[in-house]
């Protein structure tokens, strides 16, 4: 299919899942954390898909590009409230659609998709579970540079990346003496990596570390 034909049919799936956020905002009185997680996790879904019909790079540049203008737009005039109305400070959104395309452009030049999709599948799953079940069940809150988390919440990460490691690796066909040592070290450093992160920091550097550890794992 046409290149634009699939840039245009993106932004649609894209923005139907910022609308649908909203849309829950307003008229389901659904808090804003969790309509949050919702376009993070629906926008997430769609990217994952990147690889399976995407083989232009600049296709996602540009989609980056255009979304990162109407975040910024939509945040100086106040619109997308299911996003924006939280009282943290917070850069996720952006650093979220920068990292897949990062990821998608270093896919496109190793030509292995597991550099894209375990990493990028971490941000769009792990991470908003460690915040739903922090928030919901706050045990033993700990503070990082004044960022507080909770042991639940990194509990639900590192188990969620666990899952999602052993998941791609398999179905990549990789696998060695340690590939079970190596899962649990991977999981434990992603999830350092989320707790330490400031300001939804984490969106970036948990891809980027990801990538540094798949990349020492398979040499």
């Amino acid at each position: 299919m046409n290149d634009f034909y699939l840039f245009l049919i993106y932004s649609a799936a894209l923005i139907g899942v910022m609308l649908i956020a909203e849309l829950s905002y307003r008229y389901l009185n659904i808090s804003t954390e969790w309509t949050r997680k919702m376009a993070h996790v629906g926008s997430g879904i769609v990217a994952l898909t990147y690889p399976e019909f995407l083989d232009n790079h600049f296709v996602v540049l540009v989609l980056t590009l255009s979304f990162t203008l109407i975040l910024y737009v939509s945040k100086k005039k106040g619109l997308f409230q299911s996003i924006f109305a939280v009282k943290r400070k917070s850069y996720g959104e952006l650093f979220f659609v920068w990292s897949s395309w990062l990821l998608f452009l270093l896919y496109m030049k190793t030509g292995q998709n597991i550099y894209f999709y375990l990493p990028f599948a971490i941000v769009v799953f792990a991470d908003p579970a460690a915040a739903l079940v922090g928030q919901a069940f706050p045990v033993k809150k700990y503070r990082f540079f004044g960022s507080q988390k909770s042991w639940g919440g990194s509990l639900a990460f590192f188990l969620v990346t666990m899952f999602l490691a052993f998941y791609f690796l398999q179905a990549s066909g990789f696998d060695d003496t340690y590939f079970y040592l190596m899962i649990v070290v991977f999981s434990a450093v992603m999830t350092f990596v989320e707790a330490i992160s400031l300001s939804g920091l984490d969106n970036l550097t948990i891809p980027l570390v990801g990538i540094i550890l798949l990349k020492i794992y398979f040499s």
